[in-house]
């Protein structure tokens, strides 16, 4: 069985906030026989709510995070006759609340075809007030060669009307029109993600070998024509490796105000060949700035599931900013994680902890709250006289 520890920090009239962690306390001793049943039964309410908030921090069904919030819905087509990309921008739901008092926005949308081969720039729905769930029905078209398809992107931004400063970004997404079919009408709804960087240049040569029974050698060997975020001040780079599902991970030495860096540095982990098809190696090229923090100059991510353990792998790869098609999670996380949480999960019913949420009735009106740190996730549920809403 699974385990996990828990704290509550409690106030009347506030929130009861659920932490849960790796490791196990026993909170209570398990009644045997007939006391047990008797237990479970009287609990059932409270593991109800229990599994209410477990599910809903399941990063299975978790929202995106952060500032991009909703989706969108679009409607594209592709006229070969008149050489146009034609969009409706439909309606969009579940947007973020932006104005001062966080509950409503004024969204519209804002589209432009990358590159702009035709400098038509970006078209703009007229702006709905004061919702979260706008309908535009509004129709635009880009002028698009067929062969211009797919080496093309449209990108839809949903922003917040501000009459006095800068509009507020509420999230976009980026659509690779190559990729999709658009003989006929596609119509689809389109999660929003948070803004990517689309200025990231340059790119990263790495090699992946894997040495019997259970070593996997990685090689960072250099970088070329990284960006330069400061014009006329080239980038102190270095690189982080992460290999998913691996604790350990690996650091280079920085290479001061070079934008083509030479690293020649390898780094091993432990992992056996069954592994290797659900695991990935991501390779953050980062900038260390004047001011002690750090710029973001891309991310590589390959697939140890195509690694060919006898040939190796060598490559010079194209630097991109990877985080909403990654979202942070590899296909190992998510399922390591949704165990993880199934298993505190029933920790936390057979022990009955924390007591606060383990008793005999759950009157009046109260917010309760899970996080798991190691899941990096989280889920509230309110409580109206016991019943989840």
């Amino acid at each position: 069985m699974g385990s996990s520890s828990s704290s509550v920090t409690a106030q009347p009239n506030a929130e009861v906030n659920v932490v849960v962690e790796p490791s196990v306390k026993t909170a209570a001793k398990i009644p045997d026989g007939d006391g047990f049943m008797e237990q479970q039964l009287q609990n059932q309410e409270s593991i109800y709510i229990l599994k209410q908030l477990y599910k809903r921090m399941d990063p299975a069904v978790m929202k995106t995070v952060g500032d991009a919030e909703g989706e969108v819905e679009l409607s594209l087509r592709y006229d070969r006759g008149r050489e146009m990309l034609l969009i409706k921008i439909i309606s969009a739901r579940n947007l973020s609340a932006k104005d001062v008092r966080g509950k409503t926005s004024d969204p519209y949308l804002k589209m432009e075809i990358l590159p702009d081969i035709h400098g038509e720039g970006a078209k703009t729905t007229r702006y709905a007030r004061r919702t979260l769930q706008p309908t535009y029905n509004e129709i635009f078209a880009f002028r698009l060669a067929p062969g211009d398809l797919v080496g093309s992107m449209l990108r839809v931004q949903v922003l917040s009307h501000d009459p006095i400063g800068q509009d507020d970004f509420m999230g976009e997404r980026i659509i690779h029109l190559g990729e999709v079919d658009l003989s006929e009408v596609l119509t689809s709804w389109f999660q929003l993600y948070p803004e990517t960087d689309l200025d990231i240049q340059g790119d990263l040569e790495v090699s992946l070998s894997y040495e019997l029974p259970d070593t996997l050698v990685v090689m960072i060997h250099g970088a070329t024509g990284l960006l330069c975020r400061i014009p006329e001040n080239s980038p102190d780079p270095y690189v982080k490796v992460i290999v998913s599902g691996v604790p350990k991970g690996g650091e280079t030495q920085v290479q001061s105000g070079t934008d083509c860096p030479v690293w020649e540095e390898g780094f091993e982990y432990t992992l056996t060949k069954e592994e290797l098809t659900d695991r990935h190696v991501i390779f953050h090229v980062l900038d260390r700035a004047m001011n002690g923090g750090t710029d973001i100059l891309g991310q590589v991510c390959i697939n140890l599931a195509d690694l060919e353990i006898h040939k190796g792998y060598r490559e010079k790869i194209g630097l991109s900013d990877l985080k909403n098609l990654m979202q942070v999670r590899t296909q190992y996380a998510p399922s390591a994680t949704v165990q993880e949480l199934k298993e505190a999960m029933h920790a936390h019913s057979v022990y009955r902890y924390p007591g606060l949420l383990f008793k005999n009735s759950h009157g009046g009106n109260k917010v309760m709250s899970v996080t798991c740190r190691k899941a990096g996730s989280s889920a509230k549920v309110r409580l109206i006289d016991g019943l989840p809403t």
